[in-house]
């Protein structure tokens, strides 16, 4: 048997039956449709409805997706440098770097970081951005600093990566630490139970001991006691013939 083989002309070129042309044809009249009723009609959608009940495909959970163009976002205006001034959280002639204001903002890695104006700088800094309003360029510039702007790009799978790495080792020298608790473990355990062997061991020859002692000072007893038995009878025999 081959696909080429078969002959499927009659399938595919055949015609569907016409509804609707006479009692004959055996789909004449109501066309398969039935007498009366909502579903005979024309201009009726009603799959999926369940009689006014919340229908099935409305029941169930939605699922979204999480789009790999988004980007997490931060928006921060010059009051945050201002603030950060006040505190001595920066130096005034420091870079600000994007890691710094991450860790500042407490805002998530791998985020889009962006500068709009508030009210005017204290001092001036060197901040890197990854955008900024026309309005905060020219507030640096007036101060003599400058605000450099750096091209976002994610680094998922190079962090992904670096931790599956640093996983595996952490994982390595775990499984090793273990190995070597276990073997601990089980020296302190075979020691033990030698140890409890020994004791019992011991034991039981002590009581040994003192069971044969026992039984041999028993066989002592006994023989003292037919001894005396035996004299006590010659001494009897002897006054009786006298």
């Amino acid at each position: 048997m081959k696909l080429n083989s078969f002959n499927l002309s009659e399938q595919v070129n055949k015609k569907r039956k016409r509804i609707c042309r006479g009692i004959g044809s055996g789909k004449g009249k109501t066309g398969g449709r039935g007498l009366k009723g909502q579903k005979s009609r024309s201009g009726v959608s009603i799959n999926g409805f369940e009689g006014g009940q919340m229908p099935l495909h409305m029941r169930m959970p939605k699922h979204g997706f999480k789009s790999r163009s988004k980007m997490k976002k931060t928006i921060l205006k010059t009051d945050f440098l201002n603030f950060c001034f006040e505190r001595n959280l920066i130096g005034k002639k420091n870079t600000l770097k994007i890691e710094d204001i991450e860790s500042l903002s407490k805002a998530k890695k791998n985020t889009y970081i962006k500068f709009l104006m508030g009210n005017k700088l204290s001092n001036a800094i060197n901040v890197e951005a990854h955008s900024a309003s026309e309005n905060v360029i020219k507030e640096f510039k007036r101060l003599g600093a400058e605000i450099k702007i750096i091209k976002f790009s994610k680094k998922s799978a190079k962090v992904n990566t670096d931790n599956s790495i640093s996983n595996s080792k952490s994982k390595k020298i775990s499984n090793s630490k273990l190995k070597k608790a276990e073997s601990k473990i089980a020296n302190d355990t075979e020691k033990t139970s030698q140890s409890k062997t020994d004791k019992i061991e011991k034991g039981i020859l002590k009581t040994k001991k003192k069971v044969e002692s026992k039984i041999v000072d028993n066989k002592n007893k006994a023989s003292q006691s037919t001894t005396d038995k035996k004299e006590k009878k010659i001494i009897k025999t002897k006054k009786k013939n006298k």
